[in-house]
């Protein structure tokens, strides 16, 4: 008889780091408020970061409980990132063909 062995393959690696940018999505990753159990309490500093949360709650990415605790929602961070790259791509593209076009105009061959 052989002595090989059935190995289960190994568990899905857990995401430990996450890439987000700005002030506010960074204190609530260290804090680890990535879901309801794990709310923290959360002042804003200063009217910007007071107006980068609001636009945080309102596209979904921080999920308030009242009381002033909130938490990370990174799957609505992830989707609300998704959208506003859509959105910029026609922008981008537009931007593109102008400066081509302006390139081409100067062009003497």
């Amino acid at each position: 008889m052989s002595s090989l062995r059935i190995v289960p393959p190994p568990a899905p690696a857990v995401r430990t780091r996450y890439l987000v940018h700005g002030s506010i999505a960074p204190r609530f990753v260290e804090a680890g408020a990535l879901s309801m159990a794990e709310a923290i309490p959360f002042v804003p500093a200063d009217p910007r970061e007071a107006r980068a949360l609001a636009a945080m709650v309102a596209d979904g990415s921080i999920r308030t409980l009242g009381g002033g605790r909130f938490w990370f929602d990174m799957q609505a961070y992830e989707a609300a990132r998704e959208a506003r790259r859509r959105r910029r791509l026609p922008v981008m593209l537009l931007v593109a063909l102008l400066i081509a076009g302006v390139m081409l105009f100067f062009y003497h061959g």
